[in-house]
């Protein structure tokens, strides 16, 4: 077992010990190089995603039908629910010649890991790494990875897309999540993680309260990049400009993860930075990984995993997973225009990712709109606005709650009027003031609290 699986096991300790103590080993662990932590996997998918991302069209369309064909040959082999389906659909692997024959094969959805999660995995070739999807997703759950093998693959695709700003591992970086030892009765609202060289900044204290003193530490510490979840940036932002502060100097580049991001966003975000904004795409499952620079298109990296497009939805399969292998995964995520490799239904890149399925409002007809593709992100950077949340549980009726210091100040008559021009009136809008609105516990903003069955609705 490499170093990194072995101390893995013992995180929760880690972050636990005492902050100086935390400090000192942090720093002396992280000074060891990538390749000798995560052992022999991080080298040889570092050299995969180097030569795919070199190569043609055709080499890249080959590896990924080799890597498919793998992934079902081991799912026979060894998995007891995909035995069942490919003799129910008479599915034999042998016959495997096209993309398309994937076709053939049911969706593997949230519902079916839930209810058949014994059956979809195996311990015999590689120690089993548990992970849960987050409290913003509509079906909560566990989900199980090759310990070693997948975190030195994650660590590569996340550092690749880091490296799109010229980062390189261990530049100081500000990071806005849950995690870290805050400290309030020592007016400490922020923690040092120097495996990666981070200040984390408390996701549940950037108010005007608190904002001054978390200034004066990044001043400190001149930071390179600032790496977090778009909606706590965005907050950042604005508690900063609500104290007169317009931008942050010197900062090279910005990576955004793990939520869904409006342009609008990326707007604010670059105009406050004066720098590239990178969103990150990737999830609990690791079954598809994209990035995006600024407002260009969604790119995939095609090494990682095989993403179709299915009804505007990003259907992925799983390489490398020797645990718990995904055919046909239904991510719940959907995408604007969609380019193809040649010849193929397999996606390389997407114009727009809209957001989770849960982060959608049903109209009166009983239709179900991406909460991204009718602005939602901007309404929470109007004047006045420190955080909003949509609401839902009737067809056709929506509330926005709102938490702002001025309800006086807030032109409600407009932003109703904006968001019902947003959807043809197919929806009746209400904004309700509220003191405060909570994060999953990982700290990520849910968009939108969705009481009815979406999968009822078109």
């Amino acid at each position: 077992m490499d170093i990194d699986s072995l101390l893995h096991q013992y995180q929760k300790s880690y972050y636990s010990l005492p902050r100086g103590v935390k400090t000192f080993f942090g720093s002396l662990y992280g000074n060891i190089p990538l390749s000798v932590r995560f052992g022999k996997h991080y080298n040889i998918h570092k050299k995969i995603l180097e030569k795919y991302e070199n190569s043609n069209d055709q080499f890249k369309l080959d590896f990924q039908f080799n890597k498919t064909v793998e992934t079902l040959q081991f799912a026979k082999d060894h998995i007891p629910y995909y035995q069942e389906l490919f003799s129910k659909y008479s599915f034999p692997i042998e016959s495997f010649k096209d993309f398309r024959d994937l076709d053939k094969l049911p969706k593997l959805t949230k519902e079916i890991i839930q209810k058949e999660k014994l059956r979809l995995y195996t311990d015999k070739f590689d120690k089993v790494a548990e992970y849960s999807t987050g409290g913003s997703s509509s079906v909560p759950m566990k989900t199980y990875a090759p310990l070693s093998i997948s975190r030195a693959k994650e660590k590569i695709y996340m550092n690749a897309s880091f490296e799109k700003i010229k980062y390189r591992y261990r530049d100081r970086a500000v990071a806005l999540n849950a995690r870290g030892n805050i400290d309030e009765n020592k007016g400490i609202y922020w923690d040092y993680q120097l495996i990666d060289n981070y200040l984390l900044l408390s996701v549940n204290h950037l108010t005007q309260t608190y904002i001054e003193t978390m200034l004066e530490e990044i001043r400190k510490w001149k930071p390179k990049i600032f790496y977090g979840y778009p909606s706590a940036i965005a907050l950042f932002i604005r508690t900063c400009k609500a104290i007169g502060v317009e931008s942050i100097p010197n900062i090279e580049g910005l990576v955004l993860t793990s939520e869904s991001i409006s342009w609008e966003d990326v707007k604010l975000i670059k105009a406050f930075f004066n720098a590239t904004v990178i969103s990150h795409y990737g999830h609990t499952e690791r079954v598809i990984s994209a990035y995006r620079r600024d407002l260009e298109d969604y790119y995939f990296y095609g090494s990682y995993g095989l993403v179709k497009i299915i009804d505007n939805e990003m259907v992925g399969t799983s390489f490398d997973n020797i645990v718990m292998p995904y055919i046909n995964y239904s991510t719940k995520d959907y995408v604007g225009k969609t380019t193809y490799y040649p010849g193929t239904n397999i996606a390389k890149s997407v114009s727009s990712l809209m957001g989770r399925l849960q982060e959608c409002v049903i109209t009166k007809e009983n239709m179900a709109i991406p909460l991204l593709s009718i602005g939602a992100g901007h309404f929470a950077s109007f004047d006045n606005v420190e955080n909003a949340q949509f609401y839902q549980d009737k067809p056709g009726e929506v509330t926005l709650r709102i938490v702002t210091r001025h309800p006086e100040n807030i032109n409600i008559q407009y932003i109703i009027a904006q968001m019902k021009k947003q959807v043809d009136n197919k929806i009746d809008f209400k904004i309700e003031f509220v003191d405060k609105i909570e994060n999953t516990t990982m700290g990520k903003k849910i968009l939108c609290i969705q009481k009815l069955n979406i999968d009822n609705y078109k």
